[in-house]
């Protein structure tokens, strides 16, 4: 950019009074969170006007969101005199990471339990196999009686529910 573009722009900016805005973060306490247009509430804990409408992030959508708990303290800041977002919480309520479509992450313990659960299963029918010897002309009797306290222990079928954080959804970005 040349020098006089540069003066241009200095000029409007100047004449724009944008140069003459200050914007200050502003502690506060959160309310009214609506996750559906993704705004909220917050009062200043030093007792100014509350905000309004606060963005819970940049354009209203799931992207990336950290939504606070209710009544938690959040740092508040503006980009204008009619737009503020939440720009740190210190309670977390809900993450978003790239929208919510692939619903929530999964318990890495709870699930390697389950897996672990079927892993011992399948091992001891291998044991069982393994350890069999065929009787001639017993109909598969001795393999039935070997496997009997197996397959009298069934597994129960896995939820979602018992994998699943809902409180760190995850999507397709």
């Amino acid at each position: 950019m040349g020098s006089q573009s540069r003066d241009i722009a200095e000029a409007i900016r100047a004449l724009s009074g944008m140069d003459d805005l200050q914007y200050e973060s502003v502690l506060c306490n959160v309310s009214e969170i609506d996750t559906t247009k993704m705004l909220c509430k917050c009062s200043p804990i030093n007792g100014d006007a509350d905000f309004e409408e606060v963005r819970l992030n940049a354009n209203y959508t799931k992207g990336f969101v950290l939504v606070p708990k209710d009544g938690s303290v959040v740092v508040v800041s503006q980009i204008s005199n009619e737009v503020a977002y939440i720009s740190m919480v210190s309670d977390v309520e809900q993450i978003y990471l790239a929208g919510d479509d692939n619903g929530g992450l999964v318990k890495v313990a709870d699930l390697v339990s389950k897996m672990n659960t079927i892993e011992n299963d399948i091992n001891t029918l291998k044991t069982i196999f393994s350890s069999w010897t065929p009787v001639p002309s017993d109909g598969g009797a001795a393999l039935k009686l070997a496997a009997a306290t197996w397959y009298a222990q069934q597994l129960t079928p896995t939820q979602a529910t018992e994998l699943e954080n809902k409180k760190v959804q995850h999507g397709n970005g």
